[in-house]
Parts: structure tokens; C-alpha cells; sequence
């Protein structure tokens, strides 16, 4: 989550050569209830993928491997050729960005602040964040040659290069154009804050809030009680030595399995 998949999956929901199913996040092969669905209600979800060369969709959750271990397994199980697009980015970056969207979407259901969110949510936080314990659940099915690992970084420095790396891998040809830029950036989102959580806990609030017109309840929310993020949200320094020593020694391994300088994030 936050290391560019929705910019991946529109570029290739662009591609004339590839059905991505758009704007879905299926979770099939994460989720319990959901793979109980069964093999049959996945495939229908690609009924007009007819004609296309590739094939695929963008879970963030397959990437969570303490939250969702038997996720890889499971793909194999599906289909052990599967290619799989693997995208990361700054390890302490990341879980910021995750908890800057997962704030504006959920609200009072995540902490109000990252320290909290680090502390009381480590599997989805640092978890994801793991990228050499993730990578691995999936190396134990899968051949290097099927996984591609593509940074964050060299998709914003230069992003025909990187498409045209990732459509050798698929396959495809590469696109003269790319019509879409960054998708879903976290730099300009309004966070609710410490306040509306404070808000929110009050008792009887809920029946006040169900007594105001929806518009003002949304006014109130973004402009009085949430503030705008930058592009990396602000990290306290003690948090930030923490996570670099928490994240450092999986991020160095896959940093020197990408054949990267262990210290290219700086952890």
C-alpha cells in the first residue's frame, strides 16, 4: 500500500494488450471469506477481459504477510505461472503515506496519530513494510524470473523507463504514451486530527452529528478539524530511530537481494 500500485494498475488498465480489472481490490487470495467464494466468482469478475494478452488485478492485502500469510500459497495453488508485480518504496515512508490514506478513509477506526497507529497496529503497519519477509513467503512458490520488484522512486524519477522495464516482464509492448500520472498521492489530503478524535468521543455526539446537514458535517471535518499533509508526512525523530531499527536489518536484506545499496533508504 502507498508505493505506487494505483499508478501501476491505471497504466495498465491503459494498455491495449491487458485487461487489469479497474478499480477493484478483490482480496481473493488474502481474505478467508472472500476465497471461500471460490475459484469460479474470482474468474467472473474477468468476463471482459476477452482478447487480452495479459490479465490481472491489484490487491494491496497480497503484500501483508503478517495479516495474510497463506496469501501466497494460495496464488500458486491457483496458478503456479502467475507474474507477479511486487512494488515498494522508503520502508518509514510508506507506513507514514499508509496511515495518512487509511486515516482520511476510516477516520476514528485508525489512531490519530502514527506513533499510536505503529503501536497498536503493527501487522498492518510495519508489516507491510517488511519487504524481505513478504518477498520471501512468495520466493518459496515462485522464481525470481516470475516476480518483479519495481521501486517507487524509479517510477517518479523516470517513469517510461520503469513501464517499459515492466512491460519486458509481462511480455507486452511498451506504450509511446502514458496518459495518466501519479495516482492517489497522500501530498494535499486533509487528515482528520487529535481534535475530531477528541470530538468524536463525547458523548451524544453521534446524535448531534446525525441532526447537522451532511455538507456541514464534511465542512466542519476537513477545514476546522483536519490539516493538510505534505508530501512525507512529519515522522518525530524518536519514532523515526525506532522504525529505522525495527525495518533495518529486513530492509538491508532486500535491498542487497535487488542489488541495491543497503543503505539507499537510509536505513
Amino acid at each position: 500500500m502507498k508505493c505506487g500500485t494505483s499508478t501501476v494498475s491505471a497504466y495498465l488498465e491503459d494498455h491495449p494488450e491487458v485487461f487489469m480489472l479497474p478499480g477493484q481490490e478483490p482480496n481473493f487470495f488474502s481474505h478467508d471469506k472472500v476465497h471461500d467464494r471460490g475459484a469460479e466468482w474470482y474468474e467472473r469478475l474477468f468476463d471482459g477481459a476477452a482478447g487480452a494478452r495479459r490479465i490481472g488485478e491489484g490487491s494491496n492485502d497480497y503484500a501483508s504477510g503478517l495479516m495474510y500469510p497463506d496469501t501466497a500459497a494460495r496464488i500458486a495453488a491457483y496458478s503456479p505461472e502467475m507474474r507477479l508485480i511486487y512494488m515498494v518504496r522508503d520502508p518509514v515512508a510508506r507506513l507514514a503515506s499508509a496511515w495518512v490514506q487509511n486515516r482520511v478513509d476510516q477516520g476514528d477506526q485508525v489512531p490519530p496519530t502514527l506513533e499510536r497507529a505503529v503501536r497498536e497496529m503493527p501487522d498492518l503497519y510495519l508489516g507491510q513494510s517488511l519487504y524481505w519477509h513478504n518477498l520471501q513467503l512468495y520466493r518459496t512458490h515462485f522464481p525470481d524470473d516470475r516476480i518483479f520488484i519495481g521501486f517507487m522512486e524509479d517510477l517518479k524519477t523516470d517513469r517510461f523507463a520503469f513501464f517499459a522495464r515492466l512491460c519486458g516482464f509481462l511480455g507486452i509492448e511498451p506504450m509511446n504514451e502514458i496518459p495518466r500520472g501519479h495516482i492517489n498521492p497522500s501530498r494535499g489530503k486533509a487528515v482528520p486530527g487529535q481534535l475530531y478524535s477528541a470530538l468524536n468521543a463525547l458523548p451524544g455526539i453521534g446524535r448531534l452529528k446525525a441532526l447537522a446537514p451532511k455538507g456541514l458535517r464534511s465542512t466542519v471535518k476537513t477545514r476546522l478539524l483536519s490539516r493538510r499533509i505534505g508530501e512525507t508526512p512529519e515522522i518525530p525523530a524518536a519514532l523515526r530511530r525506532e522504525l529505522t531499527e525495527r525495518l533495518g536489518p529486513d530492509t538491508r536484506a532486500f535491498l542487497a537481494h535487488c542489488g541495491r545499496p543497503t543503505d539507499f533508504w537510509g536505513l
